[in-house]
């Protein structure tokens, strides 16, 4: 949106004593954490809380300082509808998984937000009343106001990074943080009105408020749409509507009338010049209510004057929905006269909710909402295509339903190619997270398979640990990688039968200088392994030390025997054999005879499915219902984002979404969709349909006192 100098001074004003707040705020926060209330803390949080305590007061500095930057950036980008005020886009190019550790920060932002909100709610809403003056509004349009309760919980979950790193503990500083905040913005923000007012800033009216876009919009439905006959029946709720007037239905007349056909087509002359230059004119495009006189001055029948007076109101509506971005309002536009010919000629179009013509109407503002940016290239190529469709439907010598059922197929195939198109270019990611789910699962069945053999061998829970959980990663790692028949994959197999081997060994003298043959190669290859997974060191260490226990006790010939004089103790030998390479393995049947075919994962052993999601399991059964195309609002990176679900997975783990960025997709497992649509952060974008928001802003406007 333009940003007038008013709202941008005003802005800065605001964001000035930014730091102050923060400090005011860290002050009263630590009074808090320190005598908390009674409730106010699970058992889990006391026993963190006296680190934070300690913590807040050292870096109080940088808390301040780290609030009052990232409420900047935040709210800037907000003011002036740049992407900055989401995550920075990390620096590496790889595929960044959104998992359900990642997501619980967005869940601890969003409860923020409300809490902030909580005991500030009237100050708001007095705000955006100035605010939306500021930004050169006739009435109060929520979106207006950037220093909104989300860009504060922004900004104080970053803040809480500079006391600490630990999750938890950012999780307990914000929601302490946020109640506190709450209270110090309830009067900031009356303080804010307060200097508004003096300067001679007269607020918009607020009862005429046009909510904000978004899913965390409460809506409350005025008239059922899909009701039969619903629409015929709104008539009966406008100014001047005689209480016995008729039932709009399709025109008897033998033949159109020539005046009323006359100012149908001086206003179709209108929209087409209009729309010669899409939603770039500064004149909005003209409207069938700034010619609804003339149109019904020319019929003197009664069932045309209905149709006339619902479609322009209803059209008029349309072209003032927030949701529909103003490029894709020219379109609209360009269709009012077509749907009126429709309307006259079709007594269902009224009648049924699923007509073809409010079907193609709500499904060019639901895709109009997907993207954000105007220079997002799917974006153009998007309008170009709804531009063309509606100048040829006006243009088209016969308007019928129809026409309308031929026009939403050609969209909805534009709409399937963009989507494969999308595809196609994500193609990497979805790869690179077919490969983990795939990956995943042979890891789970060789994780069994490995448990199944430990069964029967006597060892201590860290070592079965390994056995069962790491090792089976990098088994599953390797034959992924290279194939179960490829020589790494075998080498690790046979070090697998090794190590099980190892693990039961015989009290026999044999066993021992068998154990102490393959010792070296052994526990090299072991080295390979967690180095290859990515483990740290400072993991590996403590199961090569326990395994060392291990093999340290096998080695001993007796529980009392005493090695000979000058004799290595076993517990030396394993140390010395620690850092030995050049051992050969002994070639034996390896862990092989159990192999897991690859080529056979595509169809799933029944014991490695997930667990069917019960009726009962609402998330659970919102993330099953998601295909490929659906557009959701996900609560991501500390805001809400408008997406397009491009792929998932075979067995439903892992989703890849297009976000506002066409270079850089989302990728999210299942369980941080199921937990983001547990809290009511993942909503469909087109909840409300244009037609029923059109249609609940008309019920609305008729019940305002006049």
């Amino acid at each position: 949106m333009a940003v007038t100098a008013s709202l941008q001074r005003f802005v800065e004003d605001e964001l000035s004593r930014a730091a102050a707040l923060a400090e005011t705020t860290a002050d009263l926060t630590l009074a808090q954490l320190q005598q908390p209330r009674e409730g106010m803390l699970s058992q889990a949080e006391r026993e963190q809380h006296h680190e934070l305590v300690q913590a807040l007061p050292r870096h109080k500095p940088a808390f301040a300082q780290a609030f009052a930057e990232a409420l900047r950036t935040g709210v800037l980008a907000d003011l002036h509808g740049t992407e900055a005020a989401s995550a920075p886009v990390p620096a590496k190019r790889g595929l960044e998984l959104m998992d359900e550790t990642r997501v619980e920060a967005d869940i601890e932002i969003s409860g923020a937000a409300q809490l902030i909100a909580g005991s500030a709610d009237w100050e708001l809403r007095e705000l955006q009343t100035f605010v939306s003056t500021l930004a050169g509004h006739q009435h109060v349009v929520a979106e207006t106001n950037p220093l909104r309760p989300l860009a504060y919980a922004r900004a104080l979950w970053t803040a809480t990074g500079a006391v600490t790193e630990s999750a938890a503990l950012r999780g307990l500083l914000l929601r302490t943080a946020a109640g506190v905040m709450s209270g110090q913005l309830k009067h900031a923000w009356a303080a804010a009105c307060t200097r508004l007012e003096a300067q001679g800033v007269e607020p918009s009216v607020y009862r005429t408020v046009v909510l904000a876009p978004g899913p965390q919009v409460e809506r409350e439905l005025t008239l059922d749409v899909t009701r039969p006959g619903a629409l015929e029946g709104l008539l009966a709720s406008m100014p001047g509507a005689a209480a016995d007037a008729p039932v709009p239905r399709a025109r008897t007349v033998d033949g159109p009338n020539p005046a009323f056909e006359d100012a149908l087509t001086r206003l179709e002359a209108l929209l087409q010049r209009a729309s010669a230059t899409p939603g770039a004119g500064p004149a909005p495009a003209p409207q069938l209510r700034q010619h609804r006189d003339a149109l019904m001055a020319s019929t003197a029948e009664t069932v045309d004057r209905q149709v006339v007076e619902l479609l322009s109101r209803l059209f008029e509506a349309v072209l003032s929905d927030p949701r529909l971005p103003p490029a894709f309002r020219t379109v609209m536009a360009r269709l009012q006269v077509s749907a009126l010919r429709v309307a006259l000629a079709d007594a269902t179009m009224l009648a049924q909710h699923d007509h073809p013509v409010w079907r193609l109407l709500n499904r060019i503002g639901s895709v109009a909402e997907t993207y954000t940016q105007t220079t997002d290239p799917r974006w153009a190529t998007l309008l170009a295509f709804c531009d063309t469709l509606a100048e040829e439907l006006a243009r088209a010598p016969v308007q019928d339903a129809l026409l309308y059922r031929q026009s939403l197929a050609r969209l909805d195939a534009f709409l399937h190619e963009q989507l494969r198109e999308q595809q196609r270019r994500a193609q990497p990611a979805i790869d690179a997270l077919g490969g983990m789910e795939q990956r995943e699962a042979l890891e789970r069945q060789l994780s069994h398979m490995l448990t199944e053999q430990m069964a029967a061998i006597r060892s201590t829970p860290g070592v079965r640990r390994f056995v069962t959980g790491t090792w089976a990663r990098v088994l599953a790692h390797t034959m992924h990688a290279h194939g179960e028949k490829a020589e790494p994959t075998l080498a690790y197999l046979r070090a697998t039968d090794d190590l099980l081997w190892s693990l039961r060994l015989p009290d026999h003298p044999q066993s021992r200088k068998r154990l102490l043959a393959m010792l070296p190669g052994l526990l090299q290859q072991l080295r390979d392994g967690m180095t290859l997974i990515g483990l740290p060191s400072g993991e590996q260490q403590p199961i090569l030390d326990e395994l060392m226990s291990v093999h340290t006790e096998a080695l001993r010939p007796g529980k009392t025997a005493a090695p000979a004089e000058g004799e290595l103790t076993p517990h030396e030998i394993v140390q010395r054999m620690r850092d030995e390479t050049a051992w050969e393995a002994p070639s034996r049947p390896p862990f092989s005879d159990s192999l897991v075919d690859l080529s056979s994962m595509e169809t799933v052993p029944a014991e490695i499915l997930p667990a069917a999601a019960g009726s009962r399991d609402d998330p659970a059964s919102s993330v099953d219902a998601l295909l490929p195309g659906d557009r959701q609002h996900l609560f991501l990176q500390g805001r809400w984002t408008r997406v397009q679900l491009l792929w998932r997975s075979v067995r439903g783990e892992y989703f890849l979404f297009a976000g506002t960025d066409p270079a850089h997709p989302h990728s999210i497992t299942r369980r941080a969709l199921e937990r983001l649509c547990a809290e009511g952060l993942m909503k469909p974008l087109d909840d409300v349909s244009l037609v029923q928001r059109a249609v609940d802003a008309l019920m609305r406007k008729l019940t305002l006192p006049a």
